[in-house]
């Protein structure tokens, strides 16, 4: 990091997960927050993703749905694979679900009319009730099985969406919190000195609720579904927001 276009080094950042925020251009330069330069050629732009979850209406479902987590076919019988002439889902594409079986120890479900597709590419909306010690109208489940969190006033759900929780060695806590304070935008950083280190400038829409572990938008990644982050639970800056 220079302190003017060109000149002297006035700080570093560790190598590891880095992203700024630019505010302008001059020559092979761009400015980095007040008087700070990084030199173009150490930038890439972010493609921020275009994922956004759903809002539920009043009325109970008649059906279960899902989200499609990668480009499959759906078999036509469960439990074996589909062929190349088999209907093509998209990752992210929503279905109903109509039915389910178990084969050989996994779970297949009806999609449609002789389309059945393996419980390992969908994650399943499924709300639950409202916890005893909860009392306020506004709250959210976190599955951490299915990487999907839901948004209940009282005891509807109104909105849901696919998240990216903890990974292994930093797993999102299980247990009920409270949102104890709430950020548009901030600056996460951690594991200094590591190899998974990270510096992330203007997270948005954060609600910490567990230490330094917050629900918030991810605009780094469109890895929704499936579990990448430090603890934090991820979703896309709409459904943050």
């Amino acid at each position: 990091i220079l302190g003017t276009p060109g000149g002297e080094v006035v700080a570093a950042l560790d190598s590891g997960f880095n992203f700024v925020t630019t505010h302008g251009v001059e020559g092979e330069f761009s400015l980095m927050n007040d008087s700070q330069w990084l030199p173009n050629a150490a930038l890439s732009d972010v493609t921020v993703s275009r994922f956004a979850g759903v809002v539920l209406p009043e009325e109970e479902l008649p059906y279960p749905f899902a989200w499609v987590l990668v480009h499959t076919r759906a078999s036509s019988t469960p439990g074996i694979e589909p062929l190349e002439t088999d209907p093509l889902y998209l990752r992210y594409q929503l279905v109903n679900i109509y039915d389910s079986v178990e084969v050989d120890g996994w779970r297949w479900y009806q999609i449609g009319v002789d389309q059945w597709i393996i419980q390992t590419q969908i994650a399943k909306y499924l709300p639950v009730e409202r916890p005893v010690d909860v009392d306020t109208e506004r709250w959210v489940s976190v599955d951490l099985y299915e990487q999907v969190v839901i948004a209940y006033e009282g005891t509807r759900p109104v909105f849901t969406t696919l998240i990216s929780s903890g990974l292994s060695e930093w797993p999102t806590n299980e247990g009920l919190f409270r949102v104890y304070v709430r950020y548009p935008r901030t600056l996460m950083s951690g594991a200094e000195g590591k190899p998974d280190f990270y510096y992330l400038e203007e997270v948005p829409w954060t609600m910490y609720f567990d230490g330094d572990i917050a629900l918030h938008g991810a605009y780094w990644h469109d890895g929704f579904g499936y579990r990448r982050s430090h603890g934090c639970v991820n979703m896309s800056i709409t459904d943050a927001a």
